[in-house]
């Protein structure tokens, strides 16, 4: 009995922290094991405030793309906001899905905030949109594009959340793993200027 509790216990760590995803067949195993070191540090309670980031070289963030509905969306009007919050999620994983009506609480309660959802490793864009629905996200999701792409591919493990000031210069490390509301207007707080 005391076995189970402790698999299940495990399983619900891991499982709040964020989800795994092996980019290669040939590399999945691997791919794996660092994931589940990354996502097992990561936890909420061990990582509330994003440290600040290591410069990227190129600028960081540049899009021209469309919402998972089609609509227009690029990287040009950044300047319009204090902060830009880049959540990558996918229908697939639980901790994302989970924090999802969290996010929308702090897309309506900061709207000097620029909160994007960044669909990642999705398995199915129906799926998306359903999950979308679900959970009342008003927040724009887009598909990853432009220097999107790199940046998204740098994650073994979502949800993963990047943060960039109104230029698109990232500042702050990424934020591996779900947070809840309290924990995400924490760390907002602190990285507004």
């Amino acid at each position: 009995m005391k076995k189970w509790i402790a698999v299940l216990l495990a399983a619900l760590l891991l499982m709040s922290a964020g989800c795994i995803h092996s980019r290669t067949e040939q590399n999945a195993a691997a791919d794996n094991k660092s994931a589940e070191t990354e996502t097992a540090e990561n936890t909420p309670a061990e990582q509330n405030t994003p440290e600040p980031a290591e410069p990227q070289g190129e600028a960081d963030l540049s899009f021209d793309t469309v919402t998972v509905f089609g609509d227009p969306i690029d990287s040009k009007n950044l300047h319009e906001y204090d902060l830009v919050m880049v959540n990558c999620w996918a229908e697939w994983c639980g901790p994302c899905v989970g924090e999802m009506p969290e996010l929308e609480r702090i897309h309506q309660e900061f709207p000097n905030v620029l909160l994007l959802g960044v669909l990642s490793f999705s398995n199915s864009m129906e799926s998306a949109k359903a999950t979308i629905g679900d959970t009342g996200v008003t927040y724009p999701v887009i598909e990853p594009a432009g220097t999107l792409v790199n940046l998204v591919n740098r994650f073994d493990a979502i949800p993963a959340t990047m943060f960039f000031d109104s230029t698109g210069k990232e500042i702050a490390q990424p934020v591996v793993g779900s947070r809840s509301y309290e924990e995400w207007k924490a760390i907002i707080e602190d990285l507004l200027p």
